[in-house]
């Protein structure tokens, strides 16, 4: 089966106890388990995080599509012009992250302003991990914004109630499978939202991707639904921005 990855990281430089880190690694782990096409994102706080994920996404022959990490406009230094923005979420496709809580930017409507009319427009997903996100901050953005495609990843058993909630009141709200580690976890969640709502995730290098490959490919769900998590919602939102 072929997987594609919606959140997948990298580090510059290796790191202590980590099997992969760095783009090279991380990209060999990837390809030698059949994840054909991933969104990689820097997890590095460097300046020129950006920079460096744009230059190794257009290195990769269509594998790789970066994954930007969206500031808020207060700063022209450290965010996105508008001309930018639409530019990456446009020609480049593009995906973006914010950090609410690491970069004290909470995801409210006033606080990026115009960068939501962007997204919205290009449709372009925004990803944030659930351990950051206020899903009151969420429900207000979504309410002035239902179009908007958010993907919320690293999700858990604990706060299901919520987010599932969530995702059942608001149109294109998305999880990835990277900590969907409950019993029968891919199946009660599909059961409730549909596969359409889901997008293999390994959190790579955090986790290792072997149980989340095996996790999809030995779930009690028709083959149809399980190439919409492995790769067609992918092809869906990232690649063709249907």
């Amino acid at each position: 089966m072929v997987f594609k990855d919606i959140n997948c990281g990298f580090y510059a430089s290796r790191r202590p106890l980590q099997y992969a880190c760095t783009h090279d690694e991380v990209a060999k782990t990837a390809e030698a388990n059949g994840i054909t096409a991933r969104a990689i994102y820097n997890l590095d706080k460097a300046a020129d995080a950006n920079g460096v994920t744009r230059r190794y996404a257009a290195a990769s022959g269509g594998r790789e599509y970066p994954v930007y990490r969206l500031m808020p406009p207060a700063y022209p230094e450290e965010s996105f012009t508008r001309e930018a923005l639409e530019r990456a979420a446009g020609e480049e496709r593009a995906l973006f992250r914010v950090h609410p809580a690491v970069y004290a930017a909470p995801l409210h409507v006033w606080m990026y302003d115009w960068m939501l009319d962007v997204l919205t427009e290009s449709r372009a997903p925004l990803l944030v991990s659930l351990q950051e996100l206020d899903l009151r901050d969420a429900a207000a953005v979504k309410t002035a914004y239902p179009e908007l495609r958010l993907v919320i990843t690293n999700t858990d058993q604990w706060l299901n109630r919520q987010y599932v909630r969530f995702a059942q009141y608001f149109p294109h709200v998305y999880f990835d499978t990277s900590n969907t580690i409950e019993y029968y976890g891919i199946e009660n969640m599909t059961g409730i939202l549909g596969a359409e709502r889901f997008l293999f995730g390994t959190n790579m290098p955090e986790k290792e991707p072997y149980d989340k490959l095996f996790q999809v490919l030995c779930c009690e769900l028709a083959q149809e639904q399980k190439e919409l998590i492995a790769h067609g919602n992918f092809e869906r939102l990232v690649e063709t921005r249907a």
